[in-house]
């Protein structure tokens, strides 16, 4: 009997601590923004990078198409390829907290979890001058500790309202029309520059770069205009 109402306890607390977060942020979208602030904006936003080889070249077709987006960095990466990072902060990106590492954050404890936002955060502020104050928990999930820890250290989250499935190898043309027919007012568009995290499949963001250029150009059809991730917040 004992062994039951502890085992019952046990999974309350973990529903507490690991699931209600989830569904209070991804569901609910309580806590947590996943659209621009303004009428006529939309965010660009992309995760997991910096990476030496897909970073650079997108870099290069952001610039040729004359936008702005937000990444959403892992630290640990970020460390490795400061180059890139300090790329980013001079062609007028800008550069947002992922984690300090690729981690599902929901089974994380409360130190690992502060490490992931509040130390990431830090270490990017301290490393490169940037102030990083939006969060995007990797797989857009996170924990209690999590709903704990930003607003006492003045951190936002920012999830998405586009994303598109593009860590799978996919024609440029297909995501296009994916990014198109999600597209809408205070969109928050989420892509990815790195092929390292879990479930990434190799040379993926090759297509993504591939597809920027049209995806700016639907995003300007319609009259958006791009703005970063703290104007979303």
């Amino acid at each position: 009997m004992i062994g039951w109402l502890v085992g019952l306890i046990v999974f309350f607390l973990l529903v507490v601590y690991c699931g209600v977060p989830v569904l209070w942020t991804r569901i609910l979208h309580l806590s947590s923004r996943r659209y621009a602030n303004r009428p006529g904006n939309v965010a660009l936003t992309f995760d997991d990078g910096p990476h030496p080889e897909y970073t650079p070249r997108l870099l290069d077709v952001l610039k040729a198409c004359g936008v702005q987006a937000t990444f959403f960095v892992i630290v640990e990466h970020a460390l490795k390829y400061p180059e890139i990072v300090e790329r980013m902060k001079a062609e007028g990106h800008e550069v947002q907290v992922h984690g300090e590492r690729h981690l599902f954050v929901p089974f994380l404890h409360p130190m690992l979890t502060y490490r992931q936002c509040v130390g990431a955060s830090r270490a990017l502020q301290e490393r490169f001058g940037v102030l990083a104050n939006v969060y995007r928990p990797t797989w857009g999930a996170c924990n209690l500790a999590t709903l704990l820890l930003l607003p006492r250290f003045e951190m936002h989250m920012l999830l998405w309202s586009v994303m598109v499935g593009d860590w799978r190898r996919t024609e440029p043309r297909e995501l296009v029309r994916r990014v198109s027919e999600k597209l809408s007012d205070r969109a928050v568009i989420v892509l990815h520059d790195s092929d390292w995290s879990y479930g990434a499949e190799r040379g993926a963001p090759l297509q993504v770069i591939a597809a920027i250029p049209e995806i700016v150009q639907a995003v300007r059809e319609r009259g958006y205009n791009f703005v970063l991730a703290s104007e979303c917040v």
